[in-house]
């Protein structure tokens, strides 16, 4: 989306929902070739009536790109945008104005009120023209206004906040972020939505609250939380209160806030990578706690929320640090941990990203007993000892012993294939056993039950390999009898023994004989058969329905009027056969 189009939304929302959603417009039309001002009126407020004066209705934009998205370090004049701002009573008085075309306004010059039509705050008034929503109608607001390329604040009744006397000005919320559309609407009617101000005056900042005024003298000045700013003074970085008390000297070269603590740097960080730069760490009372040892100090994340904690790195490996500087780890590891689960970290080795380390809340490790470790499911962990795999938890307890050769979980249910001395078993999600390795192959069915695989020892070709049934728990449901089991639908099984096909229910119950050459998949309720040389339908009870003696069968459908039918040919005719085989024509 474009940045004027999303800006645009976004205030509407914002002032919609904070004020009665209501602005006044003049009920004239301008002509467009002249291209004569458009006058905005917005509701009163405490008996004050703002009035925004447009002259070209073709330039609507108050400040281009580059500017909306860096401080304002000069004002250049403009030609386009809001060229004035008028203030008056509801008897005509004028109150304040802030005027870039130079002619004084009388109001005389402007609708009365009772004139002005109401219309929401994103209706549009022509084509070209899209109703103003950066100056709301309702509640307390600062306004950036410029006159002869100075900057200043103002509030909705006109009275100065910063005079007109700027070179530039930044705004910060109440939560010392920087607010970089400092020119649009600042809210301050509720009071803990108080902001912040840095102005720039002759190359330098000064800071501006509610409560006091740092005239512009640094050069740079940061509002980093209540009562503290960061200053820079000889290109050397310091803080100080809001009395211009030193909190730290200015001497290191990059100073920077992390919630609780800063970090600081004596390097030179113009032309290298800030990540390499070493910082040292100064506690929240400006006491120095180490030297300049760490780099890449991250957040650590936990739950999409920073945990207090801190990711840093040192030549040596990475680790975790608190908000006081102590280390909480050893520094032996690579990349920022993840916290799946909300209960371990997961992270690499520092100089090999194919090690993996499992740490608990505490940054212990989990598994360092073991050669490999990686995390599973439920919390459970897999670890490997010489080539042999099981499965621990996060208090080290053994949940199944490393003497498996493999095993994964099914995608589809909560059960997975464990292999051990080239037998399968299967194991659930939590690591219990439930089928022990004993079976020469195995595999889920689309409806959870398993087929399993024997192979007669004393066959030396592996060639005589029966399969059957086993259930989710491990109960053999058929004998091993049958040459192939596959689902034709779920809880139908078609069988094989050597050519010949029939059909099981969900219970592993024959409920056909095995004699037919094929079996295809049930569909509504029927499943084609071909028996010798004829084709007919089979029930889900395994009940004949036809004679089997039809050529080129079609599945059960619905036709037009919601009966089931099915097509087949019988000596070169086509015919249509109902749900009870009987054939109607």
């Amino acid at each position: 989306m474009h940045l004027k189009t999303y800006l645009f939304t976004f205030l509407s929302l914002l002032i919609f929902y904070n004020s009665n959603g209501q602005i006044r417009i003049a009920s004239f039309e301008f002509d467009k070739e002249k291209k004569g001002p458009t006058i905005v009126y917005y509701n009163f407020y405490n008996d004050i009536q703002m009035i925004e004066i447009e002259y070209n209705n073709y330039e609507k934009a108050r400040v281009d790109h580059e500017d909306a998205i860096k401080p304002i370090s000069s004002i250049r004049p403009r030609n386009y945008g809001h060229n004035a701002i008028i203030f008056r009573t509801k008897n005509g008085e004028l109150l304040h104005q802030y005027n870039l075309k130079g002619n004084a306004f009388k109001p005389t010059d402007f609708l009365p009120a009772e004139k002005c039509i109401t219309v929401t705050h994103s209706s549009r008034l022509n084509s070209k023209y899209v109703a103003k929503t950066n100056y709301p109608s309702y509640g307390k607001y600062n306004f950036f206004v410029t006159e002869n390329n100075k900057a200043g604040l103002i509030d909705t009744l006109g009275t100065p906040i910063l005079e007109v006397v700027y070179d530039g000005l930044l705004s910060y919320n109440h939560n010392f972020n920087l607010n970089s559309f400092v020119m649009f609407d600042t809210r301050n009617d509720q009071e803990q939505e108080k902001c912040f101000y840095t102005m720039k005056s002759n190359g330098k900042w000064g800071f501006k609250s509610d409560k006091i005024t740092i005239e512009p003298k640094y050069d740079d000045l940061i509002p980093i939380k209540q009562n503290v700013l960061k200053i820079k003074k000889n290109n050397k970085y310091g803080l100080i209160n809001e009395k211009e008390e030193s909190l730290i000297e200015p001497i290191y070269t990059d100073l920077i806030y992390k919630n609780d603590f800063y970090l600081y740097t004596t390097e030179g960080i113009e032309n290298i990578d800030k990540y390499a730069t070493l910082y040292g760490i100064i506690d929240f009372n400006f006491k120095i706690k180490t030297q300049p040892i760490y780099n890449n100090i991250d957040d650590i994340i936990e739950n999409y929320y920073p945990s207090g904690k801190y990711w840093a790195c040192k030549t040596d490996g990475c680790g975790a640090i608190d908000k006081n500087g102590n280390e909480i780890s050893k520094f032996k590891y690579g990349s920022m941990p993840q916290n799946p689960y909300n209960t371990f970290y997961r992270t690499t080795g520092y100089r090999d990203s194919n090690k993996y380390y499992i740490l608990n809340l505490d940054f212990e490790e989990i598994g360092k007993n073991y050669d490999a470790i990686y995390d599973w499911k439920n919390q459970l962990f897999t670890v490997k000892k010489g080539s042999k795999l099981g499965l621990i938890d996060l208090n080290n307890k053994v949940v199944l012993p490393c003497e498996y050769d493999s095993f994964w979980q099914e995608s589809r249910s909560e059960l997975g294939t464990l292999i051990k001395n080239k037998k399968y078993g299967v194991i659930t999600s939590k690591g219990v056993v439930v089928i022990p390795c004993k079976y020469d192959d195995l595999y889920f069915t689309v409806d959870n039950t398993i087929v399993a695989t024997l192979i007669d020892a004393n066959d030396k070709t592996n060639r005589n390999r029966k399969v059957g049934l086993l259930s989710a728990n491990g109960n053999q449901m058929t004998s091993f009898v049958y040459d192939e089991i596959e689902t034709i639908d779920y809880g139908f099984y078609r069988v094989r023994i050597d050519t010949k096909y029939g059909v099981l229910n969900k219970d592993g119950k024959e409920i056909t004989p095995v004699k037919y050459d094929e079996i295809y998949r049930y569909r509504n309720g029927f499943c084609i058969a071909k028996l010798d040389f004829g084709y007919g339908f089979i029930d889900t009870s395994g009940k004949e329905i036809t004679h089997f003696y039809y050529e080129k069968p079609s599945d059960f459908n619905y036709n037009a009027a919601k009966k089931l039918r099915a097509k087949a040919y019988l000596r070169g005719k086509e015919v249509i056969i109902d749900e009870n085989g009987k054939v109607i024509y």
